[in-house]
């Protein structure tokens, strides 16, 4: 029995970006170890970087669907939440576009929910708290969007937080070594069905070296930070901004129906005994 055709798509998940400090080009993280696992007799990895979901439903399908795949594995929506332009009906209705023209009888697809933004949580508390609920928003989106269909699910966030820190790359923001080996063996697992594990899946790499760490945060952090300093945070400062005026006007809100005497209520007259507000 040959193996499994394997197409990946989406983003730098499935790029392997996190998968030690070399230059990802679809030939390590979760997919290609999940391919190699299940001795599959071709793989093509059509993620990259940066990729939102409309993009890969316009940039990477149509390549997906010639390869004629027996399992399809896919990351989507991390980099929507990313954005100061986040919709969480674009990634719903991309996500859902994507999986009717992939979807055919005997494929298997394979997708992941989104886990926090470790990186986050080094930040100030509102600021987390929003992206907490952007987070929140695309699983929901993704929830939507194969609720119709056969597509299975891993969950990132739960499977990750078993790892503890283990599971973040340098950046926080990526899968690590033993993270990106988890999500491999989650699919593996939900392939095992109809194409058996062939190969096991390799033990993840010696942790890099301080050099190491410097090099690819100069190389790939820096301007990844850059980038957002100029989307991402101006627009969750705006968030961050538009919660705190409506809880102070909630309050001032909560604070004024307090002193008003409402219709039916008591109210002491003029000889000091309660009587009957007017209605």
């Amino acid at each position: 029995m040959t193996g499994p055709r394997v197409v990946a798509l989406g983003d730098s998940i499935t790029l392997g970006v996190g998968d030690g400090v070399q230059h990802s080009r679809g030939d390590v993280g979760w997919a290609a170890h999940a391919a190699r696992a299940l001795g599959a007799s071709s793989f093509a990895n059509l993620a990259a970087n940066g990729v939102r979901a409309r993009e890969m439903l316009a940039q990477q399908v149509v390549a997906a669907e010639a390869q004629r795949p027996d399992i399809v594995l896919l990351t989507v929506g991390g980099n929507d939440v990313l954005r100061g332009d986040f919709s969480p009906d674009e990634v719903e209705r991309a996500l859902g576009d994507a999986i009717a023209r992939l979807a055919r009888p005997g494929r298997l697809l394979i997708t992941v929910s989104l886990d926090r933004i470790g990186l986050f949580d080094l930040a100030p508390g509102r600021v987390a708290d929003a992206m907490a609920r952007r987070i929140g928003q695309a699983n929901a989106a993704i929830g939507r969007a194969v609720a119709r269909s056969d597509v299975a699910v891993i969950d990132g966030a739960t499977l990750l937080a078993s790892l503890g820190r283990r599971a973040w790359h340098i950046d926080r923001i990526h899968p690590s070594p033993q993270g990106h080996r988890a999500l491999a063996g989650a699919a593996v697992a939900l392939a095992a069905g109809a194409w058996p594990q062939r190969e096991a899946i390799p033990d993840p790499p010696a942790p890099p070296s301080r050099i190491a760490v410097a090099a690819w945060l100069a190389v790939n952090g820096v301007p990844w930070a850059v980038k957002r300093s100029r989307d991402l945070i101006p627009q969750v400062t705006m968030v961050v901004a538009r919660e705190l005026r409506e809880e102070r006007r909630l309050a001032r809100e909560g604070t004024a129906g307090a002193s008003v005497t409402r219709p039916g209520t008591a109210r002491p007259g003029a000889d000091g005994h309660a009587r009957a507000a007017d209605a």
